[in-house]
């Protein structure tokens, strides 16, 4: 206890003082006895020491300050792990830190030596927990004869209270804790005792700091079943849409301290409102298909609801040299909490020019559907459509007006986000069409497959499929933008943008393949070497005649906070320009 005090008083004093001059780094010798090599790298990690050490600018009250914090922050660790009777020597230049004073303190440091004796690992010899909901056990290194490590006792009893709260009852805690350690037997006995509380259902929801964002859209959005039995998975779904709006900044929702009427349970939602407007713009260039640029503007909150709305215009192909400039206008109305909260109504219309290698085009089109977030990883999207579209290729000119119902879905399971390494993507679009016109009726079908791996801690494998295909009409009877090409950024890197298709325009089918490599060189840089291979069929099937082009290259990424700058350099891996034709590739984000 005197150490104790004197280490408390003496960092305390030293956080007073005026700093010194800095210096080099000082030697740290670390003397583990007991344990393994992973607990002598555990501690090392947390070492005050350690980490002082590589602080620029750290000064003689600084090393004094962390080797008085050293001797807390070891016993932690080891009490962590099991040992509970440790010894712990923290000394600089020869001297116990504990007895340095802080007011004669030398100019500078030249070494520090960290000793420490862990002492035997107790283990459990007593080992109890509860009440449990049914169906619940403990975890397994929480029994008798288990090293008895004291992230173990935490867990267990922050998982036996959580188990209660699953199943409605929201108020359990941990009350009872009995440990008592038996150093001759080396042994530990715990006692956990939970006090569950009644079963809670979910009452009413109180808003607080809302200004432009109507009461009764936010509950509507937060979407808490009142009445029903709580469950905290239904109250972070809650904040999750909440946020997903893009109306707020950031959103708390807190349940009430005390239960109401002996069964329920009120909660309260503080939300910060975001600003409402905004805008932005992109740019992406090609070597072949020249530069894209894009804008956008979005109001958050356009009628006090939380709905959204955004025009986005996009101008590609300046410059380039695989038709001429295409021009994109959309506008997109969205509603969250549409009859169920998890939707969002959306109403989209969009104006379009495109002038691709095979076909020039102009439509308008415009939808209505769902969004719906069915889980954290899972997107559907369904709707209907009026598509009315002017296409001119190699037959002439046609006029098409069609009804689209397009059911999609997103499944994302990457880790790392759009910069991922590892997990999965899958995405996929199922789009029956009708012709009001004479035009053919089918359905077009899209499917997207990622997968991601890391060999290491700065090496990550990317590997993509896609598949597309028309089923219920020939490939020469849709119109043109229906069709299959392949080339380009988004299919065969090195390859002329949608140079590839079928015949004498584009195909009823696509298989498309891309692997890469990435490699970290610093935190901000990697390389990216890739292949990729696109196949264009005249019909749908496994069988059917095709043809197909590949292209390779390698890149550079450059890490920013809204996503890796990409440079791209690629080549044809088939015809007649291998190594002879280049493409260059530049843009915000990962190729996919």
């Amino acid at each position: 206890m005197d150490r104790l005090f004197r280490s408390v008083f003496s960092s305390a004093v030293l956080t007073a003082l005026f700093t010194t001059a800095a210096w080099p780094a000082i030697d740290i010798d670390l003397s583990v006895s007991g344990g393994d090599d992973a607990l002598e790298d555990r501690l090392r990690t947390a070492s005050r020491l350690y980490a002082a050490n590589e602080t620029e600018d750290v000064t003689a009250q600084d090393y004094a300050a962390a080797a008085l914090a050293e001797y807390n922050t070891i016993v932690g660790v080891l009490y962590e792990e099991g040992y509970y009777g440790p010894n712990v020597s923290v000394r600089l230049d020869g001297n116990e830190a504990s007895q340095l004073n802080p007011f004669r303190l030398p100019a500078e440091f030249q070494s520090a030596q960290i000793t420490v004796e862990t002492g035997p690992r107790f283990v459990f010899r007593e080992a109890e927990v509860g009440p449990l909901p049914d169906g619940t056990e403990p975890p397994a290194e929480f029994a008798r004869g288990q090293d008895a490590r004291l992230d173990v006792i935490r867990s267990t009893g922050q998982d036996a209270v959580d188990a209660w709260r699953e199943v409605g009852y929201a108020k359990a805690d941990l009350t009872g804790q009995r440990i008592v350690a038996d150093h001759p037997a080396e042994a530990l006995d715990v006692s956990l005792g939970i006090t569950t509380g009644p079963q809670l259902r979910f009452g009413r929801l109180a808003v607080e700091n809302n200004r432009n964002v109507r009461e009764e859209r936010i509950r509507a959005i937060a979407g808490l079943p009142r009445g029903e039995i709580y469950d905290p998975a239904l109250v972070a779904d809650a904040s999750t849409r909440l946020r997903n709006t893009g109306a707020f900044s950031a959103v708390a929702m807190r349940e009430a301290d005390e239960i109401r009427d002996g069964d329920t349970l009120d909660f309260t939602v503080n939300v910060v409102e975001a600003k409402p407007r905004r805008f932005g713009f992109g740019a992406e260039l090609i070597s072949d298909e020249g530069v894209t640029l894009s804008s956008f503007w979005m109001h958050r909150n356009i009628l006090g609801g939380a709905e959204k709305l955004r025009f986005d215009v996009e101008v590609a192909g300046i410059g380039g040299t695989t038709g001429g400039e295409d021009v994109n206008l959309t506008t997109r109305f969205e509603r969250p909490a549409t009859f169920d909260p998890r939707n969002i109504l959306f109403v989209q219309t969009a104006l379009e020019r495109m002038n691709e290698p095979e076909y020039n085009s102009d439509q308008f089109r415009t939808d209505v559907g769902i969004l719906r977030r069915a889980s954290d990883d899972l997107t559907v999207q369904y709707g209907v459509a009026f598509r009315r579209a002017t296409i001119e290729d190699s037959d002439g000119e046609t006029s098409y007006s069609q009804l689209l119902f397009p059911v999609s879905a997103t499944y994302d399971k990457r880790e790392g986000g759009s910069n991922a390494v590892g997990g999965y993507y899958l995405s996929g679009e199922v789009m029956p069409f009708y012709g009001l016109n004479d035009s053919p009726e089918g359905i077009r079908s899209t499917f997207d497959a990622r997968t991601y791996f890391s060999a290491t801690e700065t090496t990550v494998f990317a590997l993509r499929g896609q598949l597309g295909f028309i089923e219920g009409a020939k490939a020469e009877d849709v119109p043109a933008d229906f069709q299959f090409y392949s080339g380009g950024g988004g299919t065969v890197r090195g390859q002329n943008y949608q140079s590839l298709g079928y015949s004498d325009g584009g195909g009823a089918s696509f298989l498309g393949a891309s692997l890469e490599l990435r490699q970290g060189i610093t935190d901000a840089i990697s390389a990216v070497g890739f292949v990729d291979y696109g196949f264009v069929g005249g019909e749908l099937g496994l069988d059917t005649e095709g043809e197909d082009h590949a292209g390779a290259g390698i890149g550079v990424r450059y890490n920013t906070p809204i996503g890796p700058l990409r440079l791209d350099v690629a080549t044809p891996m088939s015809g007649d320009d291998i190594g002879r034709e280049y493409e260059i590739y530049i843009g915000i984000g990962q190729a996919f």
